[in-house]
């Protein structure tokens, strides 16, 4: 297991390194230090105390976040080590940092005692410790105080690394439990990751209908649902992308100074045609207020894209890696960013490392196998375990030579879209009108592609993933006025259509 942990550890720290071809990659942060902070391990023997050690690190990250010039790894990448017995030079290799910061919590005359330690990985040298009492009827309290006094330390222990630019932070309420095991949930990217991710954040809500983190949080859970065609159920996709707007939007109004908000409307937005302008502006406050959380540039690229930034898009994705290196969709947007500009060797590796963190999200084995299709691997790519993608095999066994085959599919697909029948196993229909489309796109069939790409739009604002509608997948049909005229009005309307939408929710 250490050995494993290990390994995907050093794939992910390659992934940083490669960049898309002919782009020069600028180095986006001159991080003076780097640092993880561990789970506080309870040693009360009472499952209660779990939730302060979870949510002393969750403090504590967010509090360092903020300072520019520190290299902070994300709590979801910590967590994925699991209880592994590493020592700290191998957790400092492992996640590419210098400083660890762990400790334990503990009562102690009838006190709750929480024990830190911060030490030099790379020397395996003890830097500081320090005990911290406090009364245990104030868990949520004591949190805030640790993540002060920790970040106040780091600061004053660390050359060159300075006071976080905007001290203010959402304090943690009632709901904390809930919240923290949503974005455990969600970290996972998987359709039950997800699904559990949103039962989690709106209990936190229910439990406390104030605290503004939940509905940035719920609002991202939406938004990567419609992303990653998962069929939740209870609405269509449209409706979640309103509610996703409608609940960041609600954050913004709790917490002005909320970088979640600003980072998930900016996704949404990016997602499904708002201005670029606007989308650069709500990714920009985000950075500035929490310049250090990976979901930020992980997301922000998208918004780079947009605008033409190529080389920092892809240094944006590339550094979310270094801040949360052993989460999957951190892979999958750099990934998606390669296919996108034709660097496939990269968009492979990248969807590789997804799959080797974790393989339920089909969404990465895709990725791949249209990378391998655009590089010429045809026989490869059919030989993927594609899941619902089953247009996107067809579309290698066509390539491979096996038509017979491919057309096969192809109409056992459409037979179940006449059916009513969705691909199952979590996914709604529009996986399928996607890769119709790009079935036909790469065929040259420009009505076709039109056809099933304008059935995925009205199915879902998000219909054709933008990264694959600008990648060499539409290249045959790109320039032909029959699709791309009506593809360019359809996503016009999609932020307007979402917006309005929204507004009935608030």
């Amino acid at each position: 297991m250490v050995l494993l942990v290990l390994v995907v550890g050093g794939i992910a720290w390659y992934q940083i390194r490669v960049a898309a071809p002919n782009i020069q990659v600028p180095v986006a942060v001159e991080y003076v230090d780097s640092i993880a902070v561990l789970p506080l391990e309870n040693l009360t023997g009472d499952a209660e105390y779990d939730l302060v050690g979870m949510g002393v690190t969750e403090q504590i990250i967010a509090h360092l976040a903020r300072i520019p010039q520190l290299k902070v790894i994300s709590r979801h990448s910590v967590q994925a080590i699991g209880d592994q017995s590493l020592t700290f030079p191998q957790l400092g290799n492992l996640l590419q940092v210098r400083h660890i910061i762990d400790g334990t919590v503990s009562i102690e005359n009838d006190a709750l005692l929480v024990s830190l330690r911060h030490t030099n990985a790379q020397n395996n040298a003890r830097i500081w410790t320090q005990d911290i009492r406090g009364p245990r009827d104030d868990l949520v309290g004591i949190q805030e105080q640790i993540a002060r006094f920790t970040t106040d330390k780091v600061v004053a222990t660390l050359p060159g690394v300075d006071a976080p630019l905007d001290k203010s932070h959402a304090g943690a309420g009632p709901g904390q439990e809930a919240y923290l095991a949503g974005r455990q949930w969600l970290g996972l990217r998987t359709f039950d990751g997800v699904n559990n991710a949103i039962k989690e954040f709106n209990r936190a809500i229910d439990l406390d209908p104030g605290y503004a983190p939940a509905y940035a949080d719920l609002a991202s859970a939406y938004a990567l649902a419609v992303s990653y065609r998962y069929d939740i159920g209870d609405a269509d996709t449209y409706e979640l992308a309103a509610r996703s707007l409608a609940l960041a939007e609600r954050s913004l109004a709790l917490d002005p100074n909320l970088a979640a908000a600003f980072a998930t409307r900016g996704l949404l937005g990016a997602m499904i045609g708002r201005s670029a302008d606007r989308v650069a502006n709500d990714f920009d406050r985000a950075a500035e207020l929490q310049p250090n959380a990976a979901s930020i540039p992980s997301w922000r690229a998208r918004s780079l894209a947009q605008l033409g930034q190529y080389e920092e898009a892809v240094s944006e994705a590339t550094r979310a890696i270094e801040l949360d290196p052993l989460a999957p969709g951190r892979h999958i947007a750099l990934a998606e960013l390669s296919l996108q500009l034709g660097n496939y060797d990269q968009a492979i590796s990248s969807a590789r490392s997804a799959i080797a963190l974790e393989p339920a999200i089909i969404r990465s084995r895709a990725i791949e196998a249209r990378a391998l299709l655009l590089r010429g691997d045809a026989e490869e790519c059919a030989a993927l375990p594609l899941g619902p993608h089953r247009v996107l095999r067809a579309s290698c066994l066509e390539a491979s030579g096996r038509p017979a085959e491919a057309s096969t599919i192809v109409a056992e697909v459409l037979a179940d879209i006449r059916n009513d029948r969705k691909p199952g196993n979590g996914y709604n229909e529009v996986i399928q009108y996607e890769d119709l489309a790009i079935d036909f796109a790469l065929r040259g069939d420009a009505r076709n592609a039109l056809f099933w790409a304008a059935t995925a739009y009205s199915a879902s604002p998000v219909g054709i993933e933008i990264r694959m509608l600008e990648s060499a997948l539409f290249d045959k049909v790109r320039h032909q006025p029959e699709f791309s005229e009506p593809i360019a009005a359809i996503r016009a309307d999609l932020y307007e259509r979402v917006r309005r939408d929204s507004e009935r929710l608030r």
